[in-house]
């Protein structure tokens, strides 16, 4: 069996002495997983980063076997962000998140568009606002409510937070304190959700952009 296929890669890990074992979010496969022979050698392994955008073709005996992966790299878009450890995180973070959200083999049409979207749009102003939103679309598209009650002040974590605006209208103002509110409202979410259901840890990456956007970490 083969296909080949565009994607996001969303892990990198070990198999063997010298290959390495891809996770992609792809336009057609969903999150799918697949070996690359010699993925560790200094030849491939300059191409092989988290958020990079790749062109695969899968080769497997069987539908159910784990398979191989030749690729190809259409847009080296983490290294462009390696001096800016805030969007580089985002990166990192979004990635983490559909490695861990989405049941593999399974198609994500809308949620591949969407991840390709915020891609896009790392150079704009209003980027984590639109990561912040992106998380509420993945929510949603994966069948969860995250409708809230337009208040004032939410409670969350032991700490009462400002409702964020731009949830319900995009055009809003926003500053850093917005975004973090919005981050700590996902969170609730995706832990509740998600992450404590299924006992699986919450990413680290994650944890790590909310801490730029929370004053007590600065």
């Amino acid at each position: 069996m083969n296909w080949s296929d565009e994607g996001y890669i969303l892990s990198i890990g070990l198999y063997g002495e010298n290959s390495s074992i891809l996770s992609i979010l792809s336009k057609n496969h969903g999150h799918h997983k697949g070996i690359v022979y010699g993925g560790t050698s200094s030849k491939l392994k300059k191409l092989i980063h988290i958020g990079n955008k790749i062109k695969v073709t899968w080769k497997s005996k069987s539908e159910d076997a784990i398979g191989y992966y030749n690729f190809e790299l259409i847009e080296a878009i983490a290294p462009k962000y390696f001096d800016d450890n805030k969007k580089l995180t985002a990166i990192l973070s979004s990635a983490s998140i559909c490695l861990k959200t989405l049941p593999e083999r399974n198609e994500y049409p809308s949620v591949y568009n969407s991840f390709e979207d915020l891609f896009a749009s790392l150079t704009s102003e209003d980027f984590f606002k639109k990561y912040v939103l992106w998380e509420r679309f993945l929510l949603s598209e994966l069948g969860y409510n995250v409708d809230l009650e337009n208040e004032d002040l939410i409670k969350i974590f032991n700490q009462t937070i400002s409702y964020p605006q731009y949830f319900h209208d995009n055009s809003s103002l926003f500053s850093d304190k917005d975004i973090y509110n919005g981050l700590i409202i996902n969170k609730q979410q995706l832990l509740n959700y998600i992450f404590e259901p299924n006992k699986v840890k919450f990413p680290y990456y994650r944890i790590k952009l909310e801490n730029f956007f929370n004053e007590k970490q600065r």
